[in-house]
């Protein structure tokens, strides 16, 4: 009696059968945005450890929009743009809010760009840090004008 052991019979593994393209769901593409930038400014990020490019633009409805463009310090973000509009609408309603509130404006691409957000905004001068606090801001009376 041998005591080696048998080598197992591999069995490929059967191939799914191939989709033809038009089975295939359409991938869903983003909306184009027409905007025309209309400024291109630099800000330090709310660390203070990095400098932020970015644009404000408009569009055909004449609504302003916002995006990041550059960090010098190497953390991802996201390039979409993002409707004042969007933004008050998650501010509305908090006497504070931090960058978290911003998360859910864009689609899940780095959480940085919520707190690149703030900082633009807070260059822009739409809010500023609440006294004593770190991490809280609230809408400034240019903000909410903006947004009337």
């Amino acid at each position: 009696m041998s005591t080696k052991a048998k080598p197992a019979k591999v069995v490929p593994a059967k191939k799914a059968p191939a989709k033809s393209p038009a089975s295939k769901p359409p991938k869903e593409q983003p909306q184009e945005l027409n905007i025309k930038v209309t400024k291109s400014a630099e800000t330090t990020s709310l660390t203070g450890t990095g400098v932020l490019g970015y644009e404000i633009g408009s569009d055909e409805a004449g609504e302003t929009h916002y995006r990041i463009t550059a960090n010098n310090a190497g953390g991802f973000f996201s390039q979409e743009w993002v409707s004042w509009p969007a933004i008050y609408g998650v501010c509305n309603g908090h006497t504070q809010i931090t960058s978290i509130l911003f998360r859910a404006l864009f689609k899940g691409k780095s959480v940085n760009t919520a707190g690149f957000l703030m900082a633009v905004l807070q260059q822009e001068g739409l809010v500023q840090r609440v006294p004593g606090k770190t991490r809280l801001y609230a809408l400034t009376e240019a903000g909410r004008k903006r947004a009337a």
